[in-house]
């Protein structure tokens, strides 16, 4: 075991050395106001699971996209991304933006839904590896937290106040008699520096952010069959807290609060709870900065059912940022008396 742990890191170490001399991705100008960017992104792991009485212990491609993002005219663009899923690859992103006014864009296709921070920050842009499922939890069907639909995105206040409201397919559920869809909002207001619509979990100290945001989302009749339905609902608050210290470092605080009213069972409604704290001490160590981070997330269902628990710990070296980094973590989930415990050494890349 600890040779084949040896291999997988002095693999992630030339890996890196190579991407550390990466540049950004590939943009081409077609005219004054046309132009179109190309990239991709890789994140790969070694995983070394402990369940109970089962093991686990192997390498695998967490996630490999590839992008298009083009400008048509000043006022509209297109964009596409993709995502492996099973040795296949998919459409993750597929989208028109319109720009209606000066600081309001109309956004219609497959892409992020207005949500909470974790989904519209995505795995790429966290301080951990694991994305936090234990308490983001809303039921966006498509793969990557995205759904079909259209959706109002704008911003005032000079930029500090982002707003977004939109309609979407919602949880397909073949057993419920009739399609319905899903209404989503959010809105959040940055007191330091400005975010947009889509956000992150840590800005690695690019700009100080406080930021505090609140999500909703309805869908009439999402479970059930032809005897009974019932709806969702959920909402969340989350704030996000990111300041440049004095000494040079960086410390992060993220929190989020959730509550599942309605998600077609008693399991499955309830309270959940998010806290995340990193730290990134001035200069380099090694192959780049070093940020460590702790988060705890934790679900209370309605019912007699058990409370999960998550514990993620870890350390990355970001050798430039989040366009390449690698880190190792630990994680420990626990529902009731079950429990998983895992060890990761993850690697990310991004053009």
């Amino acid at each position: 075991m600890k040779s084949t742990w040896l291999k997988y890191i002095c693999i992630a170490s030339g890996t890196l050395l190579l991407a550390s001399q990466s540049f950004a991705g590939a943009k081409l100008t077609v005219s004054d106001t046309a132009s179109i960017n190309f990239g991709g992104s890789i994140r790969a792991e070694v995983a070394d699971t402990d369940s109970g009485d089962s093991d686990s212990f192997g390498a695998s491609v967490h996630s490999a996209r590839f992008y298009m993002k083009a400008k048509v005219t000043d006022t509209i663009g297109f964009q596409l991304q993709t995502e492996h899923s099973g040795g296949d690859m998919l459409m993750l992103d597929s989208l028109v933006k319109v720009k209606v006014a000066d600081n309001m864009q109309l956004w219609a296709g497959r892409f992020i839904p207005p949500s909470d921070r974790s989904n519209l920050s995505g795995s790429y842009n966290l301080p951990t590896w694991q994305y936090p499922g234990v308490v983001s939890r809303y039921p966006i069907p498509k793969k990557g937290g995205r759904d079909d639909g259209f959706a109002i995105i704008g911003s005032a206040a000079g930029g500090q106040l982002d707003y977004s409201i939109g309609m979407f397919g919602g949880k397909a559920d073949a057993a419920v008699p009739e399609d319905t869809e899903s209404v989503s909002g959010r809105v959040a207001y940055s007191f330091l520096a400005k975010e947009g619509y889509l956000t992150r979990s840590t800005y690695l100290g690019s700009k100080d952010i406080m930021t505090i945001g609140y999500t909703f989302m309805k869908q009439s009749d999402a479970f059930g069959d032809e005897t009974a339905t019932s709806d969702f609902s959920a909402s969340n608050i989350d704030f996000l807290l990111e300041k440049n210290l004095a000494d040079g470092s960086v410390a992060t605080l993220e929190a989020a609060l959730y509550d599942y009213d309605e998600f077609g069972s008693a399991s499955k409604e309830g309270d959940a709870t998010m806290l995340s704290l990193a730290y990134m001490p001035e200069g380099v160590f090694g192959l780049g900065r070093l940020q460590a981070s702790v988060r705890y997330q934790e679900f209370s269902p309605d019912d007699s059912s058990d409370d999960t628990t998550r514990v993620d710990v870890g350390l990355t070296s970001l050798i430039k940022g989040h366009g390449a980094r690698v880190g190792v973590y630990f994680g420990d989930q626990e529902t009731g008396t079950s429990s998983t415990e895992t060890i990761k050494l993850g690697i990310q890349l991004k053009l």
